[in-house]
């Protein structure tokens, strides 16, 4: 799939570089799923990729209609009828005169034996999944009449297109979008198809408006899905695409056809929302068996974005791919889902569900891909959906071994995150992968089983991330540093797993300690004004370097250039980016979390344990003045984790174990099966999961709703907080918040005999406890994470509220007490006059 932010328009669907998946039918296609629709008249030798790209589509029960439009050309005919006999899903329709491409789509929707059909002209390309999508997404969205994918045009003038049917009512000024879609065959016939009378081009204009003005509309898939070659000139073909009096005259036409439809009755395609305990139904919607030979894995992932989980992902797939599997990857979560095409370079069988199916049909879908694949392992890594709905895939595909893999514990996050799920769901997971020796006994302490927990490191490409004198001096002469400055790389999210404002004291630090230093800052987030700010006002621009969001190809240049890696994380498993930093030779000073001693051992850097602020700044400050001091001594440890990566660590190693684990789990599935769930149950259990993800979602809307209404009515943003009042800052905002009389009712209400023994049978023993020995900062972000705390927020974000708060008060008080702390850590004396907050 083409990447919009370097687009190669020579990487077609069709392309030698592309991946590969061995797509192939398992039984007849009398019941086809999905059949294409190509209208052929006189086309060239670009036809046969256009068939390459049909014959290699992941929905192989389709049937292809090929409309032979009056073809006068003998080597364009001899080259179609290569394809009459070539397949039985292939049929060729033979017009006896050219009546032009629409009436030729006519005959062919006519003749079409499946519930939808996708209209492909001659010359054009799709993705791979591109049918699977479509079919589906028409399967589970009953209100839409057709779909399609954003466009790439290629060939001349290539450009992407991301205009199309979500903009509804600009279609009585424009045709947004290509022909390539797919229809429902009922709704085309209803319609009458297309009108034979247009020959001039843009008949697919009349026929999309002539739906609308029926009440009948279509969606757009957010992905590049199409490919539409492009002519020099349009109007040599087609003479009312001139672009200008032809086309205009075209478009008065069309508004006096249907003068019934305006912007405000231009109709759209319902939303589909998801209801309360929504049934999952049984039946899967789009048959699609597919043949077998290779390995395959299904992948259950949260989402394709810029991470380190994601990037060793990515790893996964090169090292599993190299040894001889075939790799399925869904995902589960919306977001920018930025590395769809780093991920469809590896493999092709790629799907963001979000983008193509309701929160509810989710499940079904991925026993669609269970049971069309047929993989040998089914993979859940960091997916919350895939370990809801484990016992529901198990029970309908229960000859497949199942197996997870984590990277780390969140404490902060649903009592430990996703080693807590797998822990949990052990007894329906042949195995459990994690990333470290510290990980294993977290979850050993947590009741698992660790003869059924493997560690399977992430490991690093010592050859792609390396020493690089040339980059060092090029990369340090276009930021304007000398060849002699000691350079630190802080590297990652800004946001509070990585710590910034301690990372920000620490400069401060250096800075006053009179140290000569630069530190280059790759990365992007919601601390990175805050980050900005606290340099200007502190004088520090000389010495931060701030690069925003960088590509990996770049952030191997940025660690040629320096000379230590700075990674205070509050929490982390075992961070690839030190794994990548000690491959390229960088001193490493990090937090001593999760398993990174594992890694980090003292002759590589210096790890520092976990305390509270200002005792953190002043360590780390320590750990690096040596450094900056004695570069020297930087590059010799450097040198030392370097080593540590090429003898211990090597990506290899990590993909001959990653494909020996998972031959143990298909082993175990064989000798030692897992009990099994009955259907019924496991479908009620997976119900209740999607209800759990939809609640979820409809916090998060309300969370949304009242930052955009604070804002509204003049509520400060998240500021700058001082980095030197470490705990204090968090110890008033818990005092405020657990004072308020909101919170003060819900604790009331927790403590009800009825509420506690519902709570306790629902999330265990230690549903209400309360860890005051832990640090401010992680009490409160458990706080802050907890139901009760989201409830307050939504309550507060009401117009009723709202409206009763300025009556009492006469402001709105601030819901997150951020402006009150700001000001508590301008002037400490103030910490004793916190704000009535009701």
């Amino acid at each position: 799939m083409i990447d919009p932010r370097q687009p190669d328009y020579s990487s077609t669907p069709i392309a030698a570089s592309r991946a590969k998946f061995s797509y192939g039918p398992a039984g007849d296609a009398s019941s086809p799923a999905v059949t294409v629709v190509t209208p052929f008249y006189n086309t060239g030798e670009v036809f046969r990729e256009t068939a390459r790209c049909i014959l290699g589509q992941s929905l192989q029960n389709f049937e292809w209609i090929i409309v032979d439009d009056g073809t006068t050309n003998p080597v364009a005919a001899a080259m179609l009828n290569e394809y009459r006999h070539s397949d039985p899903r292939i049929r060729v329709i033979d017009l006896p005169k050219n009546v032009g491409p629409g009436e030729a789509r006519n005959a062919g929707v006519r003749a079409a034996r499946a519930p939808y059909f996708f209209q492909l002209d001659a010359d054009d390309l799709i993705e791979p999944t591109t049918l699977e999508m479509c079919a589906w997404y028409l399967a589970t969205h009953p209100d839409a009449a057709f779909v399609k994918g954003w466009t790439v045009g290629f060939s001349h003038n290539p450009h992407l297109w991301t205009r199309g049917f979500h903009e509804g009512p600009a279609f009585l000024h424009e045709n947004l979008s290509t022909i390539t879609a797919m229809v429902r065959r009922d709704v085309f016939l209803d319609a009458g198809g297309y009108d034979p009378s247009i020959l001039g081009g843009m008949e697919d204009w009349d026929f999309w408006v002539r739906l609308a003005s029926r009440g009948k509309w279509g969606a757009t898939i957010p992905q590049y899905l199409d490919w539409y070659r492009r002519r020099p000139n349009h109007a040599d073909v087609w003479e009312d695409w001139d672009g200008a009096e032809r086309q205009r005259k075209f478009t008065q036409r069309l508004r006096e056809r249907y003068p019934q439809l305006t912007d405000s009755t231009f109709p759209s395609v319902p939303h589909r929302a998801s209801f309360p305990f929504e049934d999952i139904s049984p039946n899967l919607p789009v048959a699609n068996p597919l043949a077998k030979g290779e390995k395959r894995l299904l992948m259950i992932v949260p989402w394709l974005t810029m991470g380190g989980a994601d990037k060793y992902n990515l790893r996964m797939i090169e090292q599993l791919s190299a040894r001889g599997w075939q790799v399925t990857v869904a995902s589960t979560l919306e977001g920018d889902q930025v590395w769809l095409p780093e991920f469809t370079k590896r493999t092709p069988d790629v799907f963001v569900m979000p983008h193509f199916l309701p929160l509810a049909d989710r499940p079904r879908f991925l026993r669609s891909l269970i049971e069309s694949r047929r993989p040998d392992a089914v993979m859940i890594t960091n997916s919350e959906l895939g370990y809801l709905v484990l016992p529901y895939l198990r029970a309908h595909c229960p000859d497949v071994a199942y197996v997870d893999y984590c990277h780390m514990e969140e404490n902060y996050w649903k009592n430990g995150g996703y080693p807590r799920y797998a822990a949990r769901c052990q007894e329906q997971l042949e195995l459990n992968i994690v990333s470290s020796r510290h990980l294993k006994s977290w979850m050993v302490d947590r009741g698992a089983d660790a003869s059924r927990i493997e560690i399977c490191t992430t490991n690093e490409d010592g050859e792609e991330w390396k020493p690089d004198p040339q980059a060092r001096v090029s990369v340090r002469a276009e930021l304007s540093i000398e060849p002699q400055t000691p350079v630190l790389l802080y590297a990652g999210r800004l946001c509070d797993q990585k710590q910034p404002r301690v990372f920000a004291g620490t400069m401060l630090e250096l800075h006053k300690r009179g140290c000569n230093f630069v530190t280059i800052i790759a990365g992007d987030g919601p601390d990175r004004a805050m980050l900005e700010e606290f340099s200007q006002r502190h004088g520090l621009s000389h010495h931060l370097r701030f690069m925003g969001a960088v590509p990996n190809t770049r952030m191997k240049l940025l660690a040629a250039a320096s000379d230590m890696f700075f990674l205070p994380s509050l929490w982390e498993g075992v961070s690839l980016a030190i794994f990548e930093a000690m491959a390229a030779g960088l001193a490493i000073i990090g937090a001593d979390v999760g398993g990174q001693r594992e890694l980090v051992t003292p002759d590589c850097g210096v790890l520092i344990p976990r305390s509270n602020h200002a005792e953190e700044i002043r360590r780390y400050a320590d750990a690096l003045h040596p450094f900056i001091v004695d570069p020297s001594h930087a590059r010799q440890i450097g040198e030392a984790g370097r080593r540590r990566i090429l003898d211990h660590y090597r990506l290899d190693h990590m993909g001959e174990r990653l494909d020996s684990l998972l031959q143990q789990a298909i082993d175990l599935r064989r000798t030692q099966p897992r009990p099994a769930v009955p259907v019924g149950v496991a479908t009620e259990i997976a119900a209740r999961g999607v209800e759990y993800l939809r609640v979820h979602e409809v916090a998060d809307h309300l969370w949304a709703d009242r930052e955009r209404l604070r804002m509204a009515v003049g509520g400060a943003g998240p500021g700058p907080a001082s980095v030197t009042a470490d705990d204090s800052c968090a110890e008033l905002e818990l005092a405020r918040i657990e004072s308020s009389r909101l919170y003060g009712v819900i604790r009331l209400l927790k403590a009800n005999p009825f509420y506690s023994v519902t709570a306790r049978l629902r999330w265990g023993e230690g549903w209400n406890r309360h860890d005051s020995a832990s640090p401010a900062p992680q009490r409160l972000a458990r706080l802050k994470a907890s139901r009760s705390y989201r409830f307050i927020q939504a309550i507060k974000s009401t117009s009723l509220y709202r409206l009763y708060a300025l009556r009492k008060y006469g402001s709105i008080p601030e819901a997150d007490g951020l402006s009150h702390l700001q000001s508590v850590s301008a002037d400490p004396t103030r910490a004793n006059t916190t704000t009535r907050t009701p």
